[in-house]
């Protein structure tokens, strides 16, 4: 699938957009724009789509995500009735260029860099961060204003968060002539469960298959075999947190031909093998 340019809009007596869903749009296709998004979303779950990063979300989902990163969230299933997001969309220079240059806002420029990974917090319904999202769908005039510095300056002091996409997705999607580079990024989202086939994917984009691997690894700073196991053992993290398949039937499932060849690629991009991972899952009560 290829990410769509989506456009958004605020009324020009405004400086960035903030909005409720309720329910959240779900039906929004994989999509990027050159805003900041910071989002929140309660009592709803499902599977979260950040650059080459696929994750589950739980109840209580706040994401900060960069400008031009493709996303989207996938709902399997009816809406929750109580579902609610609370979406905003800010430029990088909405109060000027230099404001976050400065001593003072340089933690929040900090956070606003790490964002183009995508960054996702761990908070509850109660939080200071949450109370402020929602306060400030209904704050007017300069309130607004201070508000959002507020969350993000609250943001920009979290220690538990994690970044979602890899560096190599995030540089290569940004370039300008990444057509090329798109349609086996497409490739690789539509058939990370097959076998895959370098000489095909090279043809596709009328290059030898050689040359297409310098191009890949130039371009991203890993190889596309690299990029593909990240894909794969992305989503192997997402099934194994769902706890619905045997470690094996997950191997086959992402694409691995073996279970070894499963575990030894899980552990070099993990740093644990699979039922290790499951294991320290278990532990910390984590379930979907």
């Amino acid at each position: 699938m290829i990410p769509i340019y989506r456009k958004i809009t605020h009324p020009s007596f405004l400086s960035y957009s903030s909005s409720i869903e309720a329910p959240p749009e779900f039906h929004t296709p994989w999509h990027y724009h050159p805003e900041f998004e910071l989002i929140l979303i309660l009592n709803s779950k499902g599977t979260r789509f950040m650059g080459d990063n696929i994750s589950n979300f739980d109840n209580v989902e706040l994401v900060l995500i960069g400008p031009n990163l493709p996303h989207f969230w996938k709902k399997e299933g009816p809406i929750e009735k109580d579902a609610i997001a609370y979406v905003i969309h800010f430029s990088e220079d909405f109060l000027g260029n230099t404001i976050f240059d400065l001593p003072e806002g340089m933690r929040i420029k900090k956070l606003l860099n790490n964002a183009r990974f995508g960054i996702s917090f761990t908070e509850n319904k109660n939080s200071k961060i949450v109370n402020k999202i929602r306060h400030l769908i209904e704050s007017k005039n300069f309130k607004r204003i201070l508000t959002l510095l507020t969350i993000l300056d609250l943001l920009s002091k979290k220690r538990n968060y994690k970044t979602l996409s890899s560096e190599g997705f995030v540089d290569l999607f940004n370039k300008k002539n990444s057509q090329k580079i798109n349609s086996t990024i497409e490739y690789a989202m539509n058939n990370f469960k097959e076998k895959i086939n370098l000489d095909e994917i090279a043809s596709s984009v009328s290059m030898s298959k050689s040359s297409f691997c310098r191009f890949f690894k130039k371009s991203t700073g890993k190889t596309y075999f690299d990029f593909l196991r990240e894909v794969r053992i992305g989503y192997a993290c997402k099934l194994i947190l769902e706890n619905n398949l045997s470690i094996t039937q997950i191997a086959y499932e992402c694409g691995y031909g073996n279970i070894s060849n499963f575990n030894r690629q899980f552990k070099d991009t993990v740093n644990m093998v699979p039922k290790e991972y499951k294991r320290k899952l278990l532990r910390s009560n984590v379930s979907l």
